[in-house]
This record gives structure tokens, sequence and C-alpha cells, in this order.
């Protein structure tokens, strides 16, 4: 293992029996980046793979959305937990109605869908599992704002970045998307 700073972040290189490099951020730990690479890749090459544009608005986009997670009520713990029980319960009541609708829209089929209590992201997809995650947070919000976020993560199964067609998909579908997700970044009021 090979461990220095890079950028104000601490990077942990680590050889493994895998065929790229690959690259982690843990939300709990948003300053070290964990990479791995092969045994056969050196650690000079794998520290000028950090410097390759995409990765490094990779690494500048997580740890921005980490610093800036969600808008979360701030409550006493029995408060907060009788407030996620309301907000599961609401998304448990519209989420299979809104990913049946929008499967059928976009011609997609997901995995299994879980909603969680994450401080991080309103949603996240395995692109290779399928399988769909979602804030139980979300459920403070109007159901439009509950939509874009299907829509969003099932957008993932036909793309898988943020890029141009991407956002075609999320215009050509869901053209209020710019405005949920202005509502979701200003949080709950």
């Amino acid at each position: 293992m090979k461990e220095y700073t890079w950028r104000g972040c601490t990077v942990r290189i680590t050889k493994k029996n895998v065929k790229n490099a690959n690259f982690r951020i843990r939300p709990e730990e948003p300053q070290i980046i964990y990479v791995s690479i092969p045994y056969s890749m050196t650690y000079e090459a794998a520290g000028k793979i950090l410097e390759q544009p995409r990765v490094l608005r990779w690494v500048e986009n997580y740890q921005k959305k980490v610093s800036e997670p969600p808008a979360r009520p701030r409550m006493q713990n029995e408060e907060a937990l009788q407030h996620m029980a309301i907000y599961r319960k609401r998304l448990q009541e519209v989420l299979p109605s809104l990913f049946r609708r929008w499967e059928a829209a976009l011609g997609v089929k997901c995995g299994k869908v879980t909603i969680r209590d994450t401080r991080s992201q309103w949603g996240s997809c395995s692109i290779r599992t399928k399988n769909i995650s979602i804030s139980v947070w979300l459920g403070a919000f109007p159901e439009e704002c509950i939509e874009y976020v299907v829509v969003h993560e099932l957008a993932h199964l036909l793309e898988a970045g943020h890029n141009e067609r991407f956002y075609g998909i999320l215009d050509r579908h869901y053209p209020i998307w710019r405005s949920c997700r202005e509502k979701l970044k200003k949080g709950i009021s």
C-alpha cells in the first residue's frame, strides 16, 4: 500500500486482483480517496490517473455532494424517528405506481427498490444490479419532486453518467426536472 497527500486529500493506493484502477470515497471519510490498482500497474501510473480531467471532476463532484447533504429536518431523535416513519409510509404508498409508470415510459426495468436513511443523496442506482435506493427524507417533498428522483434514477439504466445524453432523457420525459431539483436543493422549509 502507498499513501500520500494530494490536493488536500489522503490517497491510499492498494494493489489488488482487479482489471482496472478503481476509485472510492466513503461518505464517512470524504477526505480519503481509496484507489485499487492491478498488480501490474505502478503506483506512479495510478497517481497520473488521478490527474485525468474526468477523475478530477468525479472527486470534486463527490466531495461537494457529501459536504452538502440533502436538507434534513433538525429534530430531536424521537421526533426525527416519527417523521421518518411518516415519510417512509408516504413513499411506500407513492413509489410503486411511480416506478410502474416510469419503467413503462422509459422502457426499463429496475431491480429492488429500497428506502433508506441516506444523507448524501436523494437516490442512487446500481447499474450492475439495477437496484435503486431512495432517501426516506424525500417523503417530505411534493410528489413531483419524488417523481423527478424516480425518473432520474431510472434514466441511469439508459445512461450511466450525468452527461448530455442523460440530461436529454430527462428533458424529453420529465421537462420540469430542473425546478424539482431546485426545490430539493433548497430543502425542507
